[in-house]
């Protein structure tokens, strides 16, 4: 088989290779497979790229790319096979210059936020499905619904409005603005809602079926001063500290609502919990929610405060993993090493303790730790040099480790995707197998 010497697609006798636009002749040599190199990578920057999993194809790593002597385009790179997948908005203004920020890899298909358009291309295959038009430059995009059958997207923009678009041909639904309140969006995945926080600094949370321009619920409104805080989901829960409930603003506790319906599960009133830094979270029945000074645990509903398991620690995030609900805590005083620990949720029996993790990093607390419910991922700093970085893995019903895997720069997120966990640093993307730490694949200089 003739392979393109550039990128490694089959050729099949063209005088231009389909996937790269490469020019071929009789002159120019044609690479095997063994001879293609498996490292190439034909981003700038491979931390840029916006990654996505597809059963058929693999692991699919999507960005602008512009190649000396051909038009930029926006390229889908296959991982595992190191080739280009497609090719697509060859030529157009500012195409190069698209990276993750830009791009919202949903299901099947592919957002590209260009400033004020929103083109819709299929993953597997590049082709364009629909672009619309918004009032301002793209901020975000959401999709609640199952991939396959009919579905909705919400879009919102920098100029706090919410739009919403027909999934398969792009027709315009509703639009609804928010006025001068900042818009976060949170899909309840496959049940065709949305939460949206609007506000600052008194968030209140609408639940949305992009479908329909009338929220099917909207929270936080007993009081113009109700804050709704961190509302985090937990499968179709959320759960949240809340300031200044009820018609006289004078309540403040623990909030517990469907995030389909809006219909409340509880509230408890509770004074002096944290509602800037830590999230809440819920598991089966039980709720956990940090103390303002981070040194307790409100364990409800309609239950008690329990010291954090660890003496002079602080909660730093809660993570459910599986039959643990795990903890990152960081010393109180002196310097904030942090350290991972796991207790019952049921029982609130200690359950493990996965050791010291260093310093770093102090930023984005609750996305250090991930779980799959049989493993739990955190990133780790090296004792004696804050600036090395690793990722721990552990069994999360008796904390025994799994394995270790250093990292090439520094920690960027991780997370579970395609049965395999996906890494980024501020060089490359890996793809680790869960089981091992083992490098499957990976998108990199």
């Amino acid at each position: 088989m003739m392979l393109c010497p550039r990128c490694g697609a089959p050729t099949e006798g063209a005088d231009t290779c389909r996937f790269c636009r490469a020019k071929l002749d009789a002159s120019t040599p044609r690479s095997t497979p063994s001879a293609h190199r498996p490292n190439e990578c034909p981003f700038r920057d491979p931390s840029d790229a916006a990654i996505a999993f597809d059963p058929q194809v693999g692991f699919i790593a999507v960005c602008g790319v512009a190649v000396h002597g051909q038009q930029a385009s926006l390229r889908a790179w296959v991982l595992t096979d190191k080739r280009v997948l497609w090719d697509a908005l060859a030529g157009q203004r500012g195409i190069e210059e698209v990276t993750r920020e830009q791009l919202y890899l949903l299901g099947r298909n592919v957002y590209v936020a260009l400033k004020r358009r929103l083109v819709v291309l299929d993953l597997v295959s590049g082709a364009q499905k629909w672009v619309a038009s918004l009032p301002d430059d793209v901020e975000t995009v959401a999709d609640p619904f199952p991939p396959t059958g009919r579905g909705a997207v919400l879009v919102a923009t920098i100029d706090h409005q919410l739009s919403s678009f027909d999934r398969d041909s792009g027709q315009p639904l509703w639009t609804r603005s928010f006025e001068k309140k900042s818009i976060e969006l949170q899909p309840v995945e496959g049940t065709g809602a949305c939460l949206v926080r609007y506000g600052f600094p008194f968030v209140k949370v609408d639940i949305v079926n992009p479908a329909y321009a009338q929220p099917v619920a909207s929270l936080g409104h007993d009081h113009w001063s109700t804050d709704l805080g961190l509302a985090r989901l937990e499968g179709r829960s959320v759960i949240t500290v809340v300031d200044d409930m009820g018609p006289e603003g004078d309540d403040d506790g623990l909030l517990g609502f469907d995030a389909v319906t809006g219909q409340r599960h509880f509230f408890e009133k509770i004074d002096d919990l944290e509602d800037d830094d830590v999230a809440p979270c819920a598991m089966g029945a039980r709720v956990f929610a940090a103390t303002d000074d981070k040194l307790g645990i409100y364990v409800g509903p309609r239950g008690r405060v329990m010291p954090v398991p660890i003496p002079n620690h602080e909660i730093a995030a809660f993570c459910p993993a599986g039959p643990a609900l795990a903890l990152l805590l960081k010393k109180a005083h002196g310097t904030a090493i942090r350290r991972v620990v796991g207790i019952d949720p049921h029982g609130l029996a200690f359950r493990f303790d996965a050791g010291e993790a260093g310093v770093q990093p102090e930023i984005a607390w609750e996305k250090q730790m991930k779980s799959d419910g049989y493993s739990l991922v955190f990133v780790a700093s090296d004792a004696e040099d804050e600036r090395r970085y690793e990722l721990r893995s552990v069994d999360t019903t008796t904390g025994r480790p799994l394995w270790k895997h250093p990292l090439s720069g520094s920690w960027g997120g991780h997370r579970f995707l395609g049965g395999h966990l996906v890494v980024r640093t501020d060089s490359r993307v890996d793809v680790l197998s869960t089981s091992n730490g083992q490098l499957v694949t990976s998108l990199s200089r």
